[in-house]
Formats: C-alpha cells, structure tokens, sequence
C-alpha cells in the first residue's frame, strides 16, 4: 500500500514537473507550441497579377476603357497581433508600345509606394481587408529623347485577400487591389489643369512569407 502510494505521488510530481518546465519554455521561446496557423512577426508578400488601368480628368465624364497588362506588388512588414499586419507596399503597372505619334516606343506607367494596414477578422482563416495611403506617379517613358513624362501626386490603396496555408512560413495568397492616382499639373502659362484620376485595378497572387518565433 505504501508502495503504491510513493509511486503515485513520484507520478504526480513528475508530470508537474514537466508541464512547469514546459510551459516555462514555451514563453521563453525555446519550444514553439502555438496554433501552426497564428500570424506573428516580420512578413513579406511578392505577388503578379493582371492589371487593368484607366484614367479621366475632371473635366471628362467617365474613366477610360482599361488597358490590361502585367502588374506586381511587393509588401512587407510586422504583425501588430494575429488580426493585424502594418507595412509598406510597392506596387505598379506598365505597358509598353509604338506609339506612332511620337514615332517612337513608349512605356505607360502607374505606381504607388503606400503605407499599408491588413485586418484579419479571425485569428485562424486566412481572409484579410487591406487598406493604405501614400504617394504615386504616373507618366509615359519614351525610348528617345523625349525622356520621362510623369505627373507625381497622392493616392490611396483598397484590397482584399486570402491566405492559403502551405506550411508554417509560407502561404499562396490570391488578392484584388485597387490602386488610386490624384495629380494635377500647371501648363506652361501657368493655369492649373484639371486633375488627373488614374487608377488601377489588378487581380493577382502572391507567395507570403512569415518568419518564425
């Protein structure tokens, strides 16, 4: 009886023993035992799409019809907590022509470097709303001696996406962006022009990287 007792209690003290210890790792870093699917740390985001771009001026009804060409976008930043990511976002359009006017080949083109805000409703699934603000340029580039033609100006960024898990630090990341261009310019007697609205709509995938713990 008093054996059986001796073993019990050692039993008991052991397990105790070795949750304590566990535990005391796994908030020192040393054992990761958190939800596989958590969002935590720094985290990158690479993704192409097709994008589709169209403009107007103030003075002009309705937005052009869209020209669809490649478009990228790289994002990167840190995790608030599992239902937040802030960063930055590069991202961009281009297409490039003959333009038969200028006699020459053009590169069309529209960006933005955004500050940029991801909220995921559920700590587990995958689907975030994004958001930002930031600067954005949009020009022609001729291949000659024309040079670069652009119009710098403020804009902001609106997106939704959703994360597929293929393992702790990397996800497949379907996404739709819409990128928004304000300029307005001065012609050479000095009158302000109406302002230009270009913008730029893109469906896409990325690949997202988290680090670890």
């Amino acid at each position: 009886m008093r054996h059986s007792i001796a073993v019990g209690s050692l039993s008991l003290l052991l397990a105790a023993g070795l949750t304590g210890n566990a535990e005391a790792q796994r908030r020192r870093g040393l054992v990761d035992v958190s939800y596989s699917g958590e969002r935590h740390g720094f985290w990158a985001n690479f993704g192409i799409g097709a994008g589709s771009e169209s403009f107007k001026f103030d003075d002009t009804p309705s937005y052009s019809s869209g020209l669809i060409k490649p478009a990228y976008s790289i994002r990167m930043g840190g995790t608030v907590n599992p239902n937040v990511r802030l960063g930055a976002e590069l991202s961009g359009w281009a297409d490039r022509h003959y333009d038969s006017q200028a006699q020459d080949n053009v590169t069309s083109y529209l960006g933005g470097l955004m500050l940029i805000g991801q909220f995921y409703p559920s700590r587990r699934a995958g689907f975030f709303l994004k958001g930002g603000v930031g600067v954005t340029r949009t020009g022609e580039d001729l291949a000659g001696p024309g040079g670069d033609l652009h119009e710098d100006g403020f804009g902001y960024t609106v997106g939704a996406g959703y994360e597929i898990r293929l393992n702790r630090g990397l996800a497949l990341t379907p996404t739709i962006d819409l990128l928004q261009h304000r300029s307005q310019s001065r012609d050479q007697l000095g009158v302000l022009q109406p302002a230009l609205h270009d913008r730029l709509l893109t469906f896409g995938v990325a690949l997202t990287v988290q680090s670890g713990r």
